[in-house]
């Protein structure tokens, strides 16, 4: 079975426990508007709030656009998608067998694909006074920031959401010289950014027949990078078991949608792209045919004509990889190790091993942070590590039940059970803040930290998953309720 079957079973299984999101959310929570921050209920998604002239604009599970005033949570507009859509609920008989719950959910994600699914996990991007944002149903949209008014709409295809209850992130769409570009399962799309017409398709896996791929579906191409006017994106295809093992990377030229050039790479899971000193820098999993692991390794290629400038074998491959350039520094790592190499020559730096490394890593002019977990997936033990970024060597550590979030005006942020603000240099606490539990940094601007807090859907219940955004003073986590008006 291979990983796009094992795909749509982990699908079908949240579908069958979890639900969908569907409640609505824009009612204010019982705390009041907050002098320093402020709480409202809220349906968390992949989608990130961006922060516009004191507007903040984000998606939700319930499928719409929300307008919110940032310095009090209340609603300027609300844009709702997918109409005609429902969410992913699925009812069971009661006593139905694993077997039967998992052939509904898989009905079910094959049904989301072919309609769409009602719910926003893109992150919202704003020009020229419009917010563009693609939706499950899927469909592209311009909608007016002021009013929340719909310009435009542009039928996009499959691969604009989550299909299940996950909260599953899609960047926002780039846009550059009045030209928006977003990507789905066809490619990467280029509209007009005031009309909506499409200008190009750039379509991915090009390379392959639609019938050695599993489901005869194509994958979505990963988030696209605009460097000096190019774009590239990643690929891999779920492929029959009886398939090589092929990953892509293109270089579009931005201006009319051809290829510069594609870069064929032997191996699966291929990371996005990073662009950065006139290379390209991603990352595959490479395996020998009916093996069930691989190694993880990193491939350096020019910018200019797509020629493998060096690799990096990074060891035996374990879930997550994490690839990040910081200055002239390239950190990689294959989930053990985490190697620093030198951007020109890929030459070793330094290592940093631990059982399991997360992909959250983080990086400043001075120090790496990342997340080591050396217990076990039911009682884990998860240390957050700085290390020196010229030598590799640990500057402090702490056990911290939690993962990197952000590192922002000499601030470094991570979250989990708990939302802690850390010093970058001593790795304390300077304050922390309770919600639900399951706290979600999203964005940082403005003096302002906007932060997602979701609740947990209890299975065999009709209970929805109702979650809350937050809204606090970033330099002290201060959430204070205003007088009641």
């Amino acid at each position: 079975m291979d990983r796009h079957a094992w795909g749509l079973i982990v699908l079908a299984v949240f579908l069958c426990l979890f639900g969908n999101t569907a409640a609505s959310s824009r009612e204010q929570s019982s705390l009041p508007a907050a002098a320093s921050g402020w709480r409202i209920k809220f349906d968390g998604s992949g989608s990130a709030p961006v922060l516009v002239e004191n507007a903040l604009y984000v998606g939700s599970a319930d499928g719409a656009l929300y307008a919110l005033d940032a310095n009090t949570g209340a609603l300027k507009w609300r844009f709702q998608t997918g109409e005609k859509l429902s969410g992913s609920n699925i009812t069971m008989a009661a006593g139905s067998t694993a077997a039967e719950q998992l052939a509904a959910g898989l009905r079910a994600a094959e049904a989301q694909h072919a309609a769409g699914v009602r719910r926003i996990d893109m992150t919202p991007a704003v020009a020229e006074g419009s917010v563009f944002i693609g939706s499950g149903d899927r469909s592209f949209y311009a909608i007016d920031a002021a009013t929340g008014t719909n310009k435009w709409a542009y039928v996009a295809g499959a691969g604009m959401a989550s299909n299940n209850s996950v909260e599953m992130p899609l960047p926002p769409a780039i846009i550059d010289n009045d030209v928006v570009y977003f990507v789905t399962e066809d490619g990467l799309h280029a509209l007009e950014m005031r009309t909506g017409h499409r200008k190009w398709l750039f379509e991915t896996l090009q390379e392959l027949p639609a019938s050695q791929m599993s489901g005869g579906r194509k994958r979505r191409p990963s988030a696209p990078v605009l460097a000096e006017g190019t774009i590239y994106l990643t690929a891999w295809p779920a492929l029959r078991v009886d398939t090589p093992l092929q990953s892509f990377l293109y270089a579009v030229d931005a201006s009319s949608g051809k290829t510069k050039w594609v870069s064929h790479i032997d191996g699966l899971d291929i990371s996005a792209a990073v662009a950065a000193h006139g290379f390209v820098f991603v990352s595959v999993e490479q395996r020998a045919p009916d093996t069930s692991s691989g190694h993880a390794v990193l491939y350096a290629v020019a910018g200019t004509d797509g020629q493998v400038a060096w690799k990096y074998d990074g060891g035996v491959a374990v879930e997550p990889r994490a690839l990040y350039v910081a200055g002239e520094t390239v950190l990689f790592s294959d989930g053990r190790t985490l190697s620093a190499l030198e951007f020109k020559s890929g030459r070793t730096l330094w290592k940093f091993s631990v059982a399991a490394i997360g992909a959250d890593m983080l990086a400043d002019g001075q120090r790496v942070y990342v997340t080591g977990n050396t217990g076990t997936i039911t009682r884990p033990k998860v240390l957050l590590h700085a290390l020196a970024l010229d030598t590799g060597a640990e500057v402090w550590s702490r056990k911290l039940n939690a993962e990197l979030a952000l590192l922002q005006d000499g601030t470094l942020y991570a979250d989990g059970d708990r939302l802690h603000a850390l010093s970058p240099a001593t790795g304390q606490d300077l304050w922390t803040f309770k919600g639900t539990g399951r706290e979600s940094t999203r964005l940082i601007a403005g003096g302002k930290l906007f932060m997602s807090s979701p609740t947990t859907t209890y299975i065999g219940t009709t209970r929805v998953d109702q979650g809350y955004l937050y809204a606090m003073d970033a330099r002290t986590g201060q959430l204070v309720a205003a007088p009641e008006r």
